[in-house]
């Protein structure tokens, strides 16, 4: 039988931290969070082994409860040789936490997977750049943009609100529908 709900458990949600040493917080913070993500991609050093980068350097998403990621915060400032110092992406103007929505952080997944490849619009002249879309289909169903040239090429950009902004791998113009 299945056991109800405790509606009283803070729920968790993601936040994003920014910090000096990505790849160390995320070593040190990983067993306080319920879950981690830090994006990484391969690159390829002239004459030597491939190593790990960050995709968006100094920037990690952590699934926590508010209250813990605000001790894990304090916790990182005050005692630098314990853990590592990092801040909390917060509202502009404000003091408040902003936690970062589910959907983006899937989308981000997606994005950063290994065996993707950058986003075009092509054959189709009726999208404009700054044109806001919407994905009707495949595996990015869903999930809102906009238009952007990057390179000359059209790209379909997505943007996580005072975080980053990312280009969704290639979706062709028909799973695409305008947005007024």
């Amino acid at each position: 039988m299945n056991e109800p709900a405790d509606n009283n458990q803070p729920s968790s949600e993601w936040f994003a931290i920014r910090t000096k040493q990505d790849f160390r917080a995320a070593q040190l913070l990983a067993p306080f969070c319920e879950d981690l993500f830090f994006p990484l991609e391969s690159v390829q050093r002239e004459g030597g082994k491939p190593r790990d980068r960050a995709v968006i350097p100094h920037v990690l998403f952590l699934k926590t409860t508010r209250s813990n990621i605000l001790d894990m915060e304090t916790r990182g400032r005050k005692s630098p040789e314990q853990n590592v110092p990092f801040w909390i992406y917060r509202y502009p103007k404000e003091n408040r936490i902003r936690p970062i929505p589910e959907s983006s952080i899937e989308l981000l997944r997606l994005l950063t997977a290994t065996d993707r490849t950058r986003c075009e619009i092509f054959r189709k002249d009726d999208f404009r750049v700054d044109q806001r879309v919407r994905v009707i289909g495949g595996e990015f169903e869903g999930y809102e943009g906009y238009v952007q040239r990057v390179r000359k090429n059209r790209h379909v950009v997505v943007k996580i609100e005072g975080i980053c902004m990312v280009m969704l791998p290639f979706i062709h113009p028909d799973l695409l529908q305008t947005l007024e």
